[in-house]
């Protein structure tokens, strides 16, 4: 394992997680993507105040300016980003070319899920601006490295889809509402593609578990009721991330 293209991967990952968090701020409000950063409780414009995880730190978690809490969410996301580059490239060879660009091509999957798992789980939306492309990089991933099989990932991908598609037809007519979005349907469409079978199988049927444990724990502890929102994405992402780093091919 080479520790400086870990370290390095670390560092870009730290970095790309602080542009994540732009997205995620700004995306929902349907602000400018390409401006100075500011606060996002005063609008102080912010310098050093702003690089990913140490402006955090060094302000002890709230904005110098205001001295309002920072949303924990910014230094998860950073953190989250510089595990998953960290972790990528130290499973992964990384001495050729070929091995360099299934690194990118993991990571650029991992900023994907990242990105939708926390617009789910803050805003309670997925974005079709995400899914799409990277779908449509995922299906064109074995023109990139030969360990990628397009038909898997056509497999994959039309296994995804239409599984969440019965679940999504089913959940309106059991329960007369939507159990399940649609954003979760092609979502599901774009982790089939990224992994193809089985381990888009294992990816989804881990999500869903890992949504159904926690249901059920925040109804038992009466922290949700039967009719609040689940971010089923969100779980989802979390599994598909966690196969992404540790054991995709």
């Amino acid at each position: 394992m080479n520790l400086l293209a870990v370290a390095l991967a670390a560092l870009v990952g730290l970095f790309l997680g602080g542009l994540i968090n732009l997205l995620l701020y700004r995306l929902p409000r349907q602000r400018p993507l390409f401006r100075r950063p500011h606060c996002t409780r005063c609008g102080h414009p912010l310098g050093w105040e702003a690089l990913p995880l140490v402006g955090y730190l060094l302000q002890r978690g709230e904005c110098r300016h205001c001295h309002r809490p920072i949303p924990r969410f910014f230094p998860l996301v950073e953190l989250l980003t510089t595990a998953a580059f960290a972790l990528l490239t130290a499973r992964l060879s990384v001495r050729d070319g070929g091995g360099l660009f299934l690194v990118g091509l993991y990571a650029f999957f991992a900023l994907s899920l990242i990105l939708t798992l926390f617009l789910d789980w803050q805003y309670h939306d997925i974005y079709y601006i995400i899914l799409i492309p990277t779908t449509a990089v995922a299906l064109l991933g074995h023109w990139l490295h030969p360990r990628l099989n397009e038909q898997q990932s056509l497999l994959g991908l039309a296994v995804g889809v239409a599984f969440f598609a019965l679940l999504f037809f089913f959940g309106q007519i059991i329960f007369r509402d939507q159990a399940l979005g649609l954003g979760d349907v092609w979502l599901a469409g774009m982790i089939g593609a990224m992994l193809g079978l089985p381990g888009a199988a294992l990816a989804l049927a881990g999500g869903m578990l890992l949504a159904g444990l926690s249901a059920g724990l925040l109804l038992l502890l009466r922290r949700k009721s039967t009719g609040s929102y689940i971010p089923y994405g969100s779980y989802l992402c979390m599994a598909t991330l966690t196969y992404l780093c540790l054991w995709a091919p």
